[in-house]
């Protein structure tokens, strides 16, 4: 399981959307769908550099919040929602086994994105993920 499909189950524990790994689901990664409307489209973006040695690694997660058509309202608020949910979050297994040590949002909270091609209104949320991977030669 991938980082992003961790985040992305994550988010469907906490009541915020729903997965589906195939597609169809209001939670998707990478390349957000033409519908439905409503959706969190999750990336990663360049986190800080990992030590060849240590098992930590600190990706950054981006979650991209789309509204319904002209409802930026709305989408500040599951924005909100998802800020209010990783922000702090820590001391836990994620859905694939990966440790969470802290998730921490950058750039104070949600950041308005704009309107895109079809007037749905966006709103970026990003955090810093402080992860335990023990894996291949840092154990």
């Amino acid at each position: 399981m991938t980082l992003l499909e961790e985040f992305a189950r994550l988010l469907q524990e906490f009541g915020l959307g729903s997965y589906q790994p195939a597609g169809g689901g209001t939670i998707v990664l990478a390349v957000p769908p033409a519908t439905p409307d409503a959706v969190l489209v999750l990336t990663r973006a360049a986190g800080l550099d990992a030590d060849s040695t240590l098992p930590y690694d600190t990706p950054t997660v981006q979650v991209r919040v789309r509204g319904a058509v002209k409802d930026a309202v709305g989408a500040e608020g599951t924005a909100q929602a998802v800020y209010d949910a990783l922000h702090g979050l820590g001391s836990r297994a994620l859905p694939g086994g990966t440790w969470l040590v802290l998730g921490l949002a950058t750039g104070g909270g949600p950041v308005y994105a704009g309107r895109d091609s079809a007037d749905r209104d966006q709103w970026d949320v990003s955090f810093r993920m402080e992860l335990h991977r023990p894996v291949g030669n840092r154990r």
